[in-house]
């Protein structure tokens, strides 16, 4: 980190955002569902995953929702709020392998810090209940955006969004290729992918998963960009999503689901108890 102290656990002015959020949480069109599709598989498989305990305190904080019901709804209200776009992401250089915060997280307003913000506002026992609506919805969010790899990377094209590439015949955005073209290839239903998921997970793999902190798995999803997402594409612009580059990222996306499912419901069944 060269040095520069973490800015954790430490809840700035946003949460007086509480006036303005209450009302969009009423106001505020829920998705259906890394796109809403992505985000819904994490928060199924995370459900599946909470105690007895935690589901029923989320719902009483959701006013009944699910998880699933809201693990777009930071996605959807960003034009509205946008001092919260820079909180879904951290932008390590995809060569790095430590993060500078000061250089990658200023004013800690990046995906890392604020998950960990939001957290520490659910275990507060004196946090309101429309406080713990927000932290909540935005750790659902958040937990699957920092298991998406290209909301771990600088690589000199936002993320993904200004690279170039062919997928299915057709000019597009690899961002967009990861977050919801190739998932949908894949399976286009959430709730069928979620429980397929869910049931290849070995108790194993629960264990091993639910250790760590939230920095190692923001490095763990970057090791990713290094290893797969950009080494795979070649040199070509634009690069065409092959079917070599499916079969190399698919089980990526499978696994990130999984990992990101396992590791939500196992944060909230220590901070909803």
């Amino acid at each position: 980190m060269e040095g520069v102290e973490m800015p954790v656990r430490r809840l700035p002015a946003y949460l007086c955002l509480a006036t303005v959020v209450v009302f969009l949480l009423i106001r505020a069109p829920l998705a259906a569902a890394w796109g809403p599709e992505g985000h819904a598989i994490i928060a199924l498989i995370a459900e599946t995953n909470m105690s007895s305990a935690a589901l029923r305190k989320s719902k009483i904080i959701l006013r009944g929702a699910s998880l699933e019901d809201v693990a777009s709804w930071p996605d959807e209200v960003v034009s509205l709020l946008p001092q919260t776009a820079p909180w879904h992401y951290i932008d390590i250089p995809l060569h790095d392998s430590t993060i500078n915060f000061r250089t990658e997280c200023r004013n800690g307003d990046c995906v890392l810090v604020k998950t960990d913000q939001f957290l520490a506002v659910l275990k507060d026992p004196n946090s309101r209940r429309s406080q713990k609506a927000l932290a909540l919805k935005f750790v659902v969010h958040f937990i699957g955006d920092l298991h998406q790899p290209l909301h771990c990377e600088n690589n000199d094209d936002a993320g993904g969004n200004k690279r170039e590439v062919v997928f299915e015949g057709h000019p597009d955005r690899l961002h967009w290729v990861w977050d919801t073209g190739l998932l949908q290839e894949i399976n286009p239903n959430p709730q069928q992918l979620a429980a397929e998921l869910e049931r290849r997970i070995t108790r194993q793999e629960r264990t091993a998963w639910e250790k760590g902190s939230i920095e190692d798995w923001v490095m763990e999803s970057h090791r990713l960009d290094q290893k797969i997402v950009y080494p795979d594409l070649g040199t070509r612009t634009p690069a065409t999503i092959d079917s070599a580059y499916r079969r190399a990222a698919d089980p990526v996306i499978e696994r990130q689901l999984e990992k990101a499912g396992v590791r939500l419901g196992w944060l909230l069944n220590s901070d909803l108890n």
